[in-house]
């Protein structure tokens, strides 16, 4: 695996999209990536090991896997530019997935047999709940 980051590294170089200060921007990658960006694809496709690991053939077409490919790009061991082993983010994850990336979150509200209303101008001030 080490080599395939490697060798992403060494592809990824060659674009000078991706480049500041002699190293590559993951979030422009990602940016890209997200895109469906053709010259990125590509390059991706222009390397064989890249393109068995990102792509998959479905009646003679290949498919760009994005989520294999943000996970790879998104890997501390990719470009690693601190000490610690995580992503630099902040979140509620399940698994190895976000919950923002997921888009599966359901706010669950205990007071759903009422009614709550704001507008409470004084911390005295009470009101009554209207229940059915």
């Amino acid at each position: 695996m080490n080599n395939l980051f490697d060798e992403l590294k060494d592809l990824l170089l060659q674009d000078d999209r991706f480049m500041a200060d002699d190293d590559i921007l993951k979030n422009r990658v990602t940016e890209f990536a997200l895109k469906l960006d053709k010259p990125l694809i590509k390059l991706l496709l222009s390397h064989p090991r890249l393109k068995d690991h990102f792509f998959t053939d479905v009646d003679g077409v290949l498919v760009f896997d994005q989520q294999k490919f943000m996970r790879f790009v998104n890997n501390k061991a990719f470009l690693p530019d601190s000490y610690t082993s995580f992503k630099n983010k902040i979140g509620l994850t399940i698994g190895d997935d976000y919950l923002q990336e997921r888009r599966e979150v359901a706010l669950v509200w205990p007071y759903k047999d009422c009614v709550l209303q704001g507008g409470q101008d004084k911390e005295d001030a009470k009101r009554d709940e209207i229940f059915w």
